[in-house]
């Protein structure tokens, strides 16, 4: 309270701490959350809380509308320095989650796939946050069976750190948002803010989402096994600047009239089972081509004839005569999502993983949860975990 007194009079905590550095800042946040939470379990009235946000409190008046945005895979190399950091920042307010979560889905979807080997360093996530077990490589937490369950995990903590930071339930922060979507993956999350109105149900339904998103990463790696490159190709797209090749090659400021003859030129030399198609739409002008590395690598080297040159001056050349200048980059992500090469494991998750339960209900969602590819809500849907 003297902390409060003395330096939060005429600023937010955050306003702050932001001069800082990150450490400093870290440090500070942490010991203002601690020092609170403990206040709020001792039940200590009149426990000092940030000023109310000037976002929510223009949605309660009408005169702003919030909406609940989550991603997708992308992020793979750094999400885990994100939870990281709200694990130390907060720790207070998510360990229970994130421990709970480790225990009672993680550790146990591992220990009963044995003889599966994409889990050579377990699934202890709080042991790692905590720091009693070595966080594994990069290129581990990197893969899809692991990043794509704790990239939820790191936005669903996100969202609690939002509840607890400004006094909200659940529910109450619900209440404030006007609807929740996310990109590929970001839906189960999504999904999961919709059906929760306390911290109990919050609490089975980020359980709920972890057991989904583990399953939909293990069956997406299972139908998609990952598959050394020659040496010289890898360095070719490293040199190149497209990155290490993957399964989905991410391509900017090129319009599909443009790109789609040259997934067309790179097909004709491909049997079936290469195939490269657009399977994601994210804009006008921005892509996402999937297929085995090697097929994509062949459209990366196609698609070099036709580009300008990085750096080069066009200003002084025709408009008609100006190279297309674009970029490609090789998306962290070792699974061709959104592609037909994944036929079949969705059938699996349902049937096997699941065995036909139903997550969620659509009565559950609470606010609308759109789909992202065409806008509409997923109640029309009969159940959320197909």
């Amino acid at each position: 309270m003297h902390f409060v007194s003395s330096y939060l009079t005429d600023t937010d905590l955050f306003s702050f701490v932001n001069p800082f550095d990150t450490e400093v800042r870290t440090r500070v946040l942490a010991a203002y959350f601690i020092a609170r939470a403990t206040l709020e379990n001792h039940n200590i009235p009149d426990v000092p809380g940030t000023p109310p946000s000037a976002l929510f409190t223009a949605a309660e008046d009408s005169e702003a509308s919030i909406y609940a945005l989550f991603g997708g895979q992308g992020t793979n190399e750094v999400y885990f320095d994100e939870l990281q950091a709200l694990h130390d920042t907060y720790k207070p307010y998510v360990s229970d989650l994130i421990t709970s979560i480790t225990n009672e889905i993680l550790v146990p979807l591992v220990l009963s796939r044995e003889a599966c080997s994409f889990y050579n360093y377990g699934m202890d996530v709080a042991s790692w946050l905590s720091g009693t077990s070595p966080r594994p490589p990069v290129a581990y937490l990197a893969s899809i069976p692991v990043s794509l369950p704790l990239i939820g995990l790191t936005q669903l903590v996100q969202y609690l750190v939002i509840c607890r930071v400004s006094g909200f339930t659940p529910g109450e922060l619900r209440d404030h948002i006007a609807g929740a979507t996310g990109h590929s993956q970001g839906v189960v999350s999504a999904i999961a803010i919709s059906a929760s109105t306390s911290f109990e149900s919050f609490d089975i339904n980020a359980k709920k989402a972890l057991r989904w998103l583990f399953f939909c990463g293990m069956r997406g790696q299972e139908a998609f096994p990952v598959l050394a490159l020659e040496p010289g190709i890898v360095q070719d797209c490293v040199e190149g600047g497209e990155g290490e090749p993957t399964p989905m090659l991410s391509i900017t400021n090129l319009s599909l009239a443009l790109l789609e003859p040259h997934v067309a030129a790179t097909n004709k030399h491909l049997p079936v089972n290469a195939q490269i198609a657009v399977s994601l739409f994210n804009g006008p002008r921005s892509f996402v081509v999937t297929g085995p590395p090697r097929s994509l690598c062949g459209l990366v080297t196609n698609l070099r004839k036709v580009r300008a040159s990085p750096g080069v001056d066009q200003s002084k050349v025709p408009y008609s005569q100006r190279k297309p200048a674009f970029g490609m980059r090789f998306l962290v992500v070792n699974a061709p999502y959104h592609s037909a090469y994944l036929k079949g494991a969705a059938e699996k998750l349902c049937k096997e993983d699941l065995e036909g339960e139903e997550l969620w209900t659509t009565e559950e969602l609470g606010i609308p949860v759109f789909n992202t590819e065409d806008g509409t809500r997923l109640f029309t849907l009969k159940w959320v975990s197909g």
